[in-house]
């Protein structure tokens, strides 16, 4: 693998915690975060960086960029479909994932104020519904990309598989048995077979 690419799928590990640190006033009652998928809107620059989190009632979409950054608590029901797809190709990041939104859908979409409370510029956000048009933009991929290249867990895609399907969604999955067969060559064979 190269030093690069190495070098970003550190960077993204260590991005997890502080994305979960973003998503957590979003949290609503004693929800947590079990799950995660790190990645960016595309594999040669880092125009997004973007985060899958999930819980057992939502999936969280952190996404930062050059100058600021979002968090979505994004209800399951919200979610017309999810697709994943593998590139057996590719060194780092060989998942793609697609998001996408219902802006006419049940459940209750979420963000963080952007503005701190007076006299408090150390608590929390507080969080806010989006309003319509908002949603509508977000189902576009207007504020934030709804799909990019990731890292993605097998433990991550049957937990979202399950979780979609209890809410009436859809996770549509390419290449998982490329994906299986690749994790299970030893390291050294997979780098002779990348170069």
């Amino acid at each position: 693998m190269a030093l690069l690419d190495s070098f970003k799928q550190q960077v993204l590990n260590l991005g997890r915690s502080q994305a979960r640190a973003k998503a957590r006033p979003l949290l609503v009652d004693d929800e947590a975060f079990d799950r995660s998928a790190a990645g960016l809107d595309r594999r040669t620059s880092e125009g997004f960086v973007l985060f899958w989190l999930l819980s057992d009632r939502a999936l969280y979409l952190v996404a930062g960029g050059a100058t600021d950054d979002w968090a979505f608590r994004i209800p399951y029901e919200c979610i017309a479909e999810m697709a994943l797809d593998f590139d057996e190709t590719a060194e780092t990041l060989p998942w793609y994932v697609r998001l996408t939104l219902m802006p006419d859908g049940a459940g209750v979409i979420t963000t963080l104020e952007d503005v701190e409370e007076l006299g408090k510029p150390l608590a929390a956000p507080l969080p806010r519904v989006i309003d319509d048009d908002e949603k509508e933009h977000l189902a576009q991929g207007a504020i934030i990309p709804l799909a990019g290249f990731a890292i993605v867990t097998k433990k991550f895609r049957t937990a979202l598989a399950r979780r979609l399907e209890l809410a009436g969604g859809s996770l549509f999955v390419h290449g998982e048995d490329r994906a299986d067969a690749q994790r299970r060559l030893p390291t050294r064979k997979r780098s002779k077979n990348a170069g």
